[in-house]
């Protein structure tokens, strides 16, 4: 059953996270693209990490009209992991969809298909999608041909994470379960939650282009590649001997650490 999106007295199925920092220029085309689902029993929850530009106004011109859109704001900011586990907090959904502010979702049929796949399928953590990514101006850069079925997604999500966050619906309660996002990483947090997920269950992904990623075209810092190598080490390292390709991912990353230094 399909609630009227005026009623906010019942739990939505889908819990919509969109986490934001001074995204005014994209967030319109997000919160948009989320309105254009065919499937409607969804909250979409705004977090706000104490923005300085136009967030707010344009997220308010869209709460005055559609309750199901909410917003709030950190003052100060917590930084991305932190802001992620407040918005699932304060998410009361069956399922969660991650769609953050500089992203939007191309297919209308999204989040029905991956409802009734994981209705169908109690046994599946999470199913994501290939994506379209794209630069600031929305010109095409590439689409991906991401693992489907959760054996080959596991054989390389160590080395290159099959998952694209904002193409993703996950089971609440395993994210629970899982402890949510690592509020010590600044970065590649989504691919550290993913691999903590696929140890409760299977992971899938729709084969069809479901969502748009902005690439943003500034030039990523020194210290951040840094930081980013460093993260995705890490991360393999807590997963020894729990994914296939391990001791070949853990050489991978070593190499793309000490890359990032040059």
């Amino acid at each position: 059953m399909i609630r009227n999106h005026m009623d906010t007295n019942i739990k939505p199925k889908i819990s919509i996270i969109t986490v934001t920092r001074n995204r005014a220029d994209f967030i319109a085309q997000a919160l948009e693209s989320a309105q254009k689902q065919s499937f409607t029993d969804w909250e979409l929850i705004v977090s706000d990490d104490d923005s300085k530009d136009a967030t707010e106004a344009i997220v308010a011109s869209y709460t005055v009209n559609d309750s199901r859109i909410k917003y709030y704001k950190n003052s100060p900011a917590l930084g991305i992991s932190a802001n992620r586990n407040k918005a699932l907090k304060l998410a009361p959904g069956q399922y969660i969809a991650v769609l953050d502010s500089d992203d939007y979702w191309l297919d209308n049929d999204k989040l029905q298909k991956q409802y009734d796949f994981l209705e169908q399928n109690s046994d599946y953590a999470l199913i994501g999608s290939n994506i379209r990514i794209i630069n600031e101006k929305g010109d095409l850069i590439k689409e991906t041909n991401f693992a489907i079925e959760d054996q080959i997604i596991r054989e390389n999500i160590l080395k290159d994470n099959q998952i694209p966050h904002s193409s993703v619906l996950i089971r609440q309660e395993l994210i629970t379960k899982a402890g949510g996002y690592d509020e010590r990483l600044s970065c590649v947090e989504d691919l550290d939650l993913f691999l903590r997920l696929g140890r409760l269950g299977k992971m899938k992904n729709l084969v069809k282009i479901t969502t748009a990623y902005t690439r943003h075209s500034g030039s990523i810092s020194q210290k951040r590649k840094v930081i980013m190598a460093w993260n995705h080490y890490k991360i393999i390292i807590r997963n020894f001997g729990r994914y296939p390709g391990w001791f070949s991912a853990i050489i991978w990353a070593k190499l793309r650490l000490i890359k990032s230094f040059f």
